[in-house]
C-alpha cells in the first residue's frame, strides 16, 4: 500500500510548577531529552533542544515560545531538522521535521513532527512511498515517551494522504478499506502492543481513526490516525494548528486527572478498609459492666489511630475533589476551544466532540459516584470517634467519681481515727510508762490501747463514710 507524504506529529507535555513535587533539573528538562532521543534514533543527529530553550521567559500570555530569540528564523519559534533514510528497497529517503518548544499555564509541551515532505528542495513534487516507511519512525519505540512523575500524557497524530488525493482524485473506498489502511499504519508505526481501535469518524470530510481504550487506563496511548481523502482535512489543519495544540492539552489535563483520581480511589479504599477493621477492633463493652483500664487504654488509643486515619481520610477526599474540579475547568476549555476551531473552520466537530459528550461525562460521573460512597464512610467514621470518645469520657468521668468518693471515705476514716486515738491516749494516767513487752503478767501499754482504739474507729467511720456515698 502506498502513501504520500505521510507525517507523524507527536504532542506532549509535562508539568513545570508541581504543587507537591520535589524535582530537579534533569526532571524539568527530560521533555526536551525525548525530543533529543527521537531525532537521533531516526536521524542520527544530536539536535540539542536544551542549549536553544529558553526557561526563563517571562510570559505575555497564557502560551509562551521557548525558542530563544537569536535562533528565531522569520517569526518561526520551531527548531528544525532534516535528514535520509534508507528504504527497504535501498533508496535514500529525505525527511524534515520540527521541534517546537512551549509553555502552556501550568506545563512544559512539545509539538515534535517529522514527515516525508510534499516537495524535494527544488520543488519536484516527492513520490509516494511504501506505508511501512513508518516502521522506520519510530525506531526503538521513540515516540512513546518515559513516563514520570512531572509527564502528563502524549497524543500522536499520523496523517498521510491517500494516492490521487493531492491530484483531487475522487477517492471511493468503503468505511472498511479506509479502517484496513488505518490499521496498516498502525501495524507499520508499533509493530507490537498495538491500542485497540476506540472510535471512528470524519474530520474536516477525511476519515480518521481513534486508537486507545480508557478502560486500559495505566496503559493508555492516544492515537490518531488521519487519512486525507481531499485537500480541506489538510489546509483546515494548518489554519488551526495552535487551537489544536490547545486542544490536546486540555484532553491530556482531563485524562491525567482521571488517572490521578484512580490512584487516590484505591487510597481511600484501603483507607477505608483499614478503619473498618480497627473499629470493629474496638473492646466490647458488656451490659451493666463498664471498660476495665486496659479497654480503656485500648479505647484511648484506638481514637488516636482513628483521628491520625480521619486526617488522611479527609485529606484524600479533598484531593478527589480537585480533580473533580480540575476535569470540570478543563472540559470547558476544551469545548471553548473547539468553539473556536469551529468559527474558523466552519466545518462539523462531532468527532472532537466526542470526547466531551461521552468520555469526560463518564469521568465526571464516576468521581461523583465515588466522592458520594467515601463521603458517607466519612460519616461513618466522624459517628465512630464520636461514639468512642463518649464512651472514653463516661468511662473515665465515673472512674474519677469512684475515685472521689474512695479518698472521701479514706478522709473521713483516717481524720476520726486519728483524732479519736489522740484523745484516748490524753486520757491514760500511764502514757510516760515505758513500753513493755505484751504478757499476761503485765497490763497492755497505752499505746496499744491507743492503737487498738485508733484503728475501731478508723473502720467505723470508714463504714459509715463508704455507706452514706453509696447512698447519694
Amino acid at each position: 500500500m502506498k502513501i504520500y507524504a505521510p507525517n507523524i506529529h507527536l504532542f506532549a507535555f509535562q508539568l513545570y510548577k508541581p504543587s507537591n513535587l520535589k524535582v530537579n533539573e534533569k526532571d524539568t528538562s527530560k521533555l526536551w531529552q525525548n525530543a533529543d532521543k527521537i531525532v537521533h534514533a531516526i536521524l542520527q543527529q544530536d539536535l540539542h533542544p536544551i542549549q536553544h530553550i529558553d526557561l526563563h521567559k517571562e510570559p505575555n500570555s497564557r502560551r509562551v515560545d521557548l525558542l530563544k530569540e537569536s535562533d528565531v528564523k522569520d517569526g518561526d519559534y520551531s527548531l528544525s531538522f532534516a535528514g535520509k533514510i534508507s528504504t527497504d528497497d535501498a533508496q535514500q529517503v529525505v525527511l524534515k521535521g520540527f521541534t517546537y518548544p512551549f509553555q502552556l499555564s501550568d506545563s512544559y509541551g512539545l509539538w515534535l513532527n517529522i514527515r516525508r515532505p510534499e516537495e524535494d528542495d527544488d520543488g519536484t513534487r516527492t513520490k509516494d512511498v511504501n506505508i511501512h516507511l513508518l516502521n522506520q519512525l519510530n525506531l526503538e519505540n521513540c515516540l512513546i515517551l518515559e513516563k514520570s512523575n512531572l509527564f502528563l500524557g502524549q497524543t500522536l497524530l499520523i496523517t498521510a494522504w491517500l494516492p490521487g488525493a493531492k491530484d483531487n482524485e475522487n477517492i471511493n473506498l468503503t468505511a472498511e478499506e479506509y479502517l484496513d489502511i488505518a490499521n496498516e499504519c498502525l501495524t507499520s508505526v508499533f509493530n507490537n502492543k498495538l491500542p485497540p481501535l476506540n472510535h471512528q469518524g470524519e474530520l474536516f470530510s477525511s476519515p480518521i481513526f481513534e486508537y486507545g481504550l480508557f478502560s486500559q487506563l495505566d496503559n493508555y496511548q492516544h492515537v490518531l490516525i488521519w487519512l486525507f481523502s481531499n485537500e480541506t482535512a489538510d489546509n483546515k489543519f494548518n489554519q488551526c494548528y495552535q487551537e489544536f495544540l490547545d486542544l490536546f492539552f486540555f484532553r491530556i489535563k482531563i485524562i491525567k486527572s482521571f488517572q490521578d483520581s484512580r490512584k487516590i480511589y484505591n487510597a481511600l479504599v484501603y483507607s477505608s478498609e483499614k478503619i473498618e477493621d480497627l473499629i470493629d477492633k474496638a473492646p466490647q463493652i458488656q451490659e451493666n459492666k463498664g471498660l476495665t483500664l486496659e479497654n480503656l487504654n485500648e479505647c484511648k488509643n484506638l481514637l488516636k489511630k482513628l483521628a491520625e486515619l480521619g486526617l488522611k481520610y479527609t485529606r484524600l477526599l479533598r484531593n478527589l475533589e480537585e480533580h473533580q474540579n480540575t476535569i470540570t475547568i478543563h472540559k470547558y476549555n476544551y469545548l471553548e476551544k473547539l468553539q473556536q476551531i469551529r468559527e474558523i473552520t466552519k466545518k462539523d466537530l462531532e468527532f472532537l466532540e466526542s470526547f466531551i459528550k461521552e468520555t469526560t461525562s463518564y469521568f465526571q460521573r464516576q468521581i461523583e459516584a465515588d466522592l458520594g460512597y467515601f463521603r458517607h464512610s466519612s460519616t461513618f467514621l466522624e459517628q465512630a470517634i464520636s461514639s468512642i470518645r463518649g464512651i472514653v469520657e463516661i468511662e473515665q468521668a465515673e472512674r474519677d467519681r469512684s475515685l472521689e468518693k474512695t479518698i472521701q471515705v479514706l478522709g473521713i476514716g483516717l481524720g476520726t481515727g486519728a483524732i479519736a486515738s489522740g484523745v484516748i491516749t490524753q486520757q491514760i494516767s500511764y502514757i510516760n510508762k515505758p513500753l513493755g513487752v505484751i504478757s499476761p503478767n503485765n497490763p497492755p501499754h497505752p499505746f496499744y490501747a491507743s492503737l487498738f482504739l485508733s484503728i475501731v474507729v478508723t473502720l467505723f467511720f470508714t463504714s459509715v463514710a463508704w455507706l452514706w456515698t453509696q447512698r447519694k
